[in-house]
């Protein structure tokens, strides 16, 4: 028999806000086809974005930078059932700082991209994202992330992504060797896809963590987030027949405190994909 063999990665897990009711409000053959061509596509459509985007503002000088992005992208797997989303992507658990943010900044900005895509397509999602040791073969899955991540990700009260803690503590940690290091560049990728937030949860309690800035990032093949916020955020819970019920009305409005806070605490800069290679200061 062949041996398990464990990998070492980033894992995000993924669900749709209000699916019971576009299943129960839609008649099957109109659910069945929103749900494919949003749910099935997006996954090829979120990479060929990111792939194809980043290729068309390069230039010759930058091949190498290209390669490795792709390189990165093409790591990414993914397994959808019925309305959860499983994202993963290994590295090297021993690997560098270098090697881990290149890692971490794919990662991100996919599931960046994938919050993004489905909420304006009218799938809000919440999600968490873990590391650690896992397994994966075809629909089979196992691991301590997978447990951390799901069941993070049903705790929350809104659209929208945290980092658990173990991912969070090594964020941290590769912030404070960028910090270090005087590196601009690199701490602008790292200070722009998450946001440190108070994050309210199914206990009504409000922890902070780090949070996916899915709102407007600013790298090739990721669309910001524009127009008047609660109309974004209502149409995003109310499209697929979905009904604003009294449950629904607090993540709604927890949605649109996180998007208006991501637009007006976070400032923007455009990332340079070229310059990911960390370089340690010498003391």
């Amino acid at each position: 028999m062949t041996a398990i063999l464990p990998e070492t990665g980033f894992l995000g897990f993924f669900d749709i806000l209000g699916y019971t009711q576009i299943m129960l409000n839609n008649k099957i053959h109109v659910t069945a086809q929103f749900v494919s061509d949003t749910l099935v596509n997006i996954p090829h459509d979120i990479i060929r974005g990111l792939r194809h985007e980043h290729k068309a503002g390069q230039g010759s000088a930058e091949g190498d930078a290209s390669q490795t992005w792709e390189s990165m992208l093409d790591k990414i797997k993914w397994i959808i059932f019925s309305d959860s989303i499983l994202v993963s992507m290994p590295f090297e658990h021993d690997g560098d700082t270098d090697h881990l943010l290149q890692h971490y900044a794919a990662f991100a900005t996919v599931c960046a991209s994938l919050l993004n895509r489905s909420f304006t397509a009218g799938f809000p999602l919440r999600g968490a994202i873990s590391v650690g040791e896992f397994f994966i073969e075809d629909r089979c899955f196992a691991g301590r992330p997978i447990i951390s991540a799901y069941a993070l990700a049903q705790e929350l009260e809104l659209s929208g992504c945290v980092l658990d803690d173990e991912a969070s503590a090594l964020i941290s940690n590769i912030r404070r060797e960028i910090v270090r290091s005087g590196d601009e560049n690199l701490r602008t990728i790292l200070d722009q896809t998450t946001i440190l937030y108070l994050v309210p949860m199914k206990n009504k309690s409000d922890l902070r963590h780090r949070m996916i800035n899915w709102v407007n990032l600013d790298v090739p093949g990721f669309t910001p987030l524009s127009g008047e916020t609660r109309d974004l955020v209502t149409r995003s819970f109310l499209m697929h027949n979905k009904i604003a019920l009294p449950a629904v009305q607090g993540k709604i409005n927890n949605t649109e405190m996180f998007i208006r806070h991501v637009q007006t605490n976070l400032e923007i800069h455009p990332w340079s994909l070229n310059q990911t290679t960390f370089h340690p200061r010498q003391d």
